[in-house]
């Protein structure tokens, strides 16, 4: 360990911006220590200036050296919403510096965020009280909305854009036994897809992993700023982003239950919703004009397919949550379509 952490530190040394040199001195290294990390999260590296109490960087260090992609994929994104948004990104984002490989395993360097993440400032709750969930949603939607406008490209700029849901949708029939129900609204979902991205004129670049936990309330400014990047992907339906916040929050408030009990404690509480969270925060969002954003039920049982088959399509196994967000799924069927 003590001579990987002398090569990051060399290699952070090496790091400029123009001319000028990022850090003057080695920083002083930190490890986040997660008794609860799964193995395929990263190891995470805090860097420190010896005058200063907070990091002044994150070294991001795959755990396993084939899942690289990830920070790669993370880096690749950072970097295009600096290249989209200009200076003004450090009000949302971390700032990318570098992506390297260091003895072997891939390595990615970006700017420390300042603040606290809100699956601290959230507990369970939280998500019981409606007024304070009301004012979260609705302050995560409008700086979702305001990245998406700063993110929006015309899709003929770059090419199509294509979607990958139809493989997930055939991955959840084959990881979940689906009743002739389920596989009706899958299709449904399918054809509703296909039709409204047709019609899709830009694109945006989604989180993909968009709910509270890559949150944080930055000290200075006190906005809300968005970390975790390795999901993000350009695409024509902002649906994910949108719905996986309020799922998320939901689930949040129904912990330590079997995964049936999990899910049907969230549907109550996302039933309880509709009532003013749910409508104040999509209208809080607005309808966008140019590209994708599913009704209610779509879109949160899209969120359902996504996550529970992303552990197996994208690491080769399958993830205890899997089953939670299969249930919710099932929970979903029984939405009631909005007016």
């Amino acid at each position: 360990m003590t001579a990987f952490v002398d090569d990051l530190s060399s290699f952070v040394l090496s790091l400029n911006e123009g001319k000028k040199e990022l850090f003057l001195a080695p920083p002083h290294w930190m490890i986040l220590s997660n008794g609860d990390a799964d193995f395929h999260d990263n190891v995470i590296f805090f860097g420190f200036d010896a005058k200063k109490s907070d990091p002044v960087l994150v070294a991001k260090v795959a755990r396993l050296v084939e899942n690289g992609w990830m920070l790669r994929m993370e880096y690749d994104h950072l970097i295009e919403m600096w290249n989209c948004i200009g200076e003004d990104a450090e009000s949302y984002i971390p700032k990318p510096y570098a992506m390297t490989t260091l003895q072997e395993r891939p390595v990615l360097v970006i700017s420390y965020v300042s603040g606290e993440s809100l699956a601290r400032l959230s507990p369970k709750s939280f998500w019981k009280d409606r007024k304070r969930v009301s004012a979260l949603a609705k302050e995560a939607a409008r700086s979702l909305r305001n990245l998406n406008r700063l993110t929006e490209r015309p899709i003929g700029q770059f090419g199509s854009i294509e979607s990958r849901f139809v493989e997930k949708a055939e991955k959840f029939r084959d990881l979940f036994q689906i009743t002739g129900e389920e596989e009706r609204a899958l299709t449904a979902m399918v054809e509703a897809l296909n039709i409204r991205t047709a019609s899709a004129k830009h694109k945006i670049l989604i989180q993909g992993d968009f709910w509270h936990g890559n949150m944080l309330r930055d000290k200075k400014r006190k906005n809300l700023m968005f970390v975790d990047w390795q999901f993000a992907r350009w695409s024509v339906d902002v649906s994910l982003d949108l719905y996986f916040f309020l799922l998320a929050g939901a689930l949040s408030a129904t912990v330590n239950e079997s995964a049936g009990q999990h899910a049907a404690g969230a549907f109550r509480l996302l039933n309880e919703w509709r009532k003013d969270v749910i409508p104040e925060y999509l209208f809080a969002y607005g309808v966008p004009e140019d590209y994708v954003l599913l009704p209610q039920k779509y879109g949160m049982l899209l969120c359902c397919v996504e996550k529970s088959v992303r552990s197996a399509l994208e690491f080769g196994y399958s993830h205890p949550d899997d089953l939670v967000w299969r249930s919710l799924f099932a929970e979903l069927m029984n939405w009631s379509n909005e007016n």
